[in-house]
């Protein structure tokens, strides 16, 4: 085997690769970010850096709901606040209960000081139960369309590179046993298998 077609037949296997890790990872993508709320979980991506080091700007986290009562200090949930009902995930510090209803006291781990006012626990999302780092990226860009048509395109130029490496690959040959003799024509015509 010439070094040319050893080069030629690992770009093969590395665009071969890269294409197989590529529909892996939008799967997975897509179980996250459509399948996985499907199971009464929630899947939010974190666009701020309040919650570092413990979860970073662009991890996913998957949400499951929490009963009020079993809230703890804490518990990292993902709740609405304010008068644009903004979502956020933060550390719950201290919990409340007032008049029956309970109230928690957030803060953001990199923050300095806590929320502003009490949360009514029915505001409260849920629990954060799983954080993966970076997902959330993957989470944002196949949830646009110029990110779906990046994706796709990155995939038939992968396509296209196995192709053209494919082409100028020289045709490989069986190699034939110097000690092994062909049959003659008529044994194998009388061959029935």
């Amino acid at each position: 085997m010439t070094t040319d077609t050893r080069i030629a037949l690992w770009a093969r296997e590395v665009f071969d690769a890269a294409l197989v890790l590529l529909v892996v990872i939008c799967l997975f993508t897509i179980a996250l970010g459509r399948v996985l709320p499907l199971t009464g979980r929630t899947t939010l991506v974190v666009a701020g850096g309040s919650m570092e080091p413990t979860i970073a700007l662009g991890s996913a986290i998957v949400v499951e709901p929490v009963d009020p009562g079993s809230l703890a200090v804490g518990d990292v949930v993902s709740l609405r606040s304010g008068p644009g009902r903004a979502i956020f995930t933060h550390r719950v510090i201290r919990v409340v209960v007032n008049g029956g209803t309970t109230w928690v006291e957030t803060k953001g781990d990199a923050n300095a000081t806590a929320d502003p006012s009490l949360t009514p626990a029915s505001q409260i999302i849920g629990r954060a139960s799983i954080t993966i780092p970076n997902a959330g990226y993957l989470i944002a860009l196949l949830s646009s369309l110029h990110g779906i048509v990046f994706v796709i395109s990155l995939g038939l130029v992968l396509l296209l590179a196995a192709s053209m490496v494919e082409s100028v690959m020289p045709v490989r040959r069986r190699a034939t046993d110097p000690q092994r003799q062909p049959e003659p024509p008529s044994r194998r015509a009388a061959d029935p298998t």
